[in-house]
């Protein structure tokens, strides 16, 4: 999975309080594109908060014909949602920065999704239930789990990535004894992993693109 994110910055109501302070007011919007590999799956995250609450029809407006979008719940397991004939089959659901989903290209060609929409910012939080979490964070950004990106990692916490090229899960990281083992994972923009989470808990983290 190739990822590309850029981010165009809009700064509004500058209001200067003398020499001391000024205080700015911004917005970020932008795109990130993510390759979706032929007769494959990407698992990816929306990070961009679109106008009508990210709804699927919006967050995914232009696919190829029988793409099909895998969500995850622990009550329901895999739910499958398929643009056929210009529409998707679950015009209500959403994919909210946070959620994780597969996707899957039927075709015999790579395609581009591009995600478009404002940057989450101030305080964010997804919920972890105990057991297994489709998820990624809400912030666009690379990097490693815990240490860049906030995740709170808690002891027996399993993390298990997907890899595009090879159509196949990596090696599973576990936190024990205070560490990732074999290696805290690295996480790419718009990059989904599962996480089995040994007590349930929260994913919180406050963001501010002036930061």
């Amino acid at each position: 999975m190739r990822t590309k994110l850029i981010l165009t910055t809009a700064a509004f109501g500058v209001a200067s309080l003398g020499a001391l302070a000024q205080v700015y007011s911004v917005n970020a919007v932008g795109y990130i594109n993510v390759t979706v590999p032929k007769s494959g799956y990407a698992l990816i995250v929306n990070q961009l908060n679109t106008a009508d609450g990210n709804k699927i029809g919006t967050v995914l407006p232009s696919v190829p014909e029988d793409t099909i979008v895998f969500t995850h719940s622990q009550a329901g397991g895999f739910k499958a949602n398929q643009y056929s004939f210009g529409a998707w089959t679950d015009a209500a659901a959403t994919l909210n920065p946070g959620q994780g989903f597969f996707i899957q290209n039927t075709g015999a060609a790579d395609f581009t999704v591009t995600l478009v929409g404002e940057v989450p910012q101030g305080s964010l939080t997804t919920p972890l239930a105990q057991g297994l979490n489709l998820v990624g964070s809400q912030v666009p950004q690379a990097g490693k789990l815990s240490t860049d990106l906030a995740f709170p990692a808690g002891e027996n916490d399993v993390v298990f990535q997907w890899n595009a090229a090879a159509q196949s899960y990596k090696a599973a990281s576990q936190y024990s004894f205070g560490a990732w083992d074999p290696a805290e994972p690295t996480i790419a923009v718009a990059e989904a992993f599962f996480t089995d989470k040994a007590a349930a808990g929260s994913w919180a983290r406050t963001f501010s693109v002036n930061n």
